[in-house]
């Protein structure tokens, strides 16, 4: 599969899933408080980062400066994200598996889609181009966010612990 053709499935598909999920926690009233919004928008950007980028990475493949600015300014919101989901999710679900999977896995592939970005020849250690790396760490990305809605919208919301710690008026 040529790499144009790979993003354009990619960016399809992340944002099929985002819809399928905004559709998810629309019926989800347990996490209708400001706490459970933002987990469910955290776990949307599992979607968003990996779809947008994919779908800039499709601009203009022919300059580089492009895609690796998306990449790189993506990849620390990704960082950003994951590791506050991972703490949203040991907080809020009591989720510790997950939460740990996010910050050892979820978090460093996205600093390394960081680094791929601003030092290209990296991949050359591999050899692979920057942009097949790119999407290797896309489809671990993908595959984690995946796993992120599914233990969220399969729990049951807030742990009893918190719910107990801040009662509802």
């Amino acid at each position: 599969m040529e790499l144009k053709e790979f993003y354009g499935v990619v960016s399809g598909i992340n944002f099929t899933l985002l819809g399928l999920w905004w559709v998810a926690m629309r019926e989800r009233k347990e996490f209708a408080d400001a706490a459970g919004r933002r987990l469910a928008y955290l776990v949307s950007l599992g979607f968003v980062i990996p779809g947008t980028i994919a779908l800039l990475s499709q601009v203009a493949p022919d300059r580089p400066l492009l895609w690796r600015a998306s990449f790189a300014v993506a990849g620390l919101a990704g960082t950003v994200g994951m590791a506050l989901l991972s703490n949203a999710l040991q907080s809020r679900l009591r989720a510790t598996t997950l939460a740990t999977v996010l910050r050892f896995a979820a978090v460093p592939a996205y600093a390394l889609v960081v680094i791929v970005a601003l030092f290209p020849r990296v991949a050359r250690a591999v050899d692979l181009t920057a942009l097949q790396v790119e999407a290797i760490l896309l489809c671990l990305l993908i595959f984690l966010g995946v796993q992120a809605a599914w233990v969220v919208s399969m729990s049951r919301g807030p742990s009893p612990v918190q719910e107990l710690d801040h009662p509802q008026a």
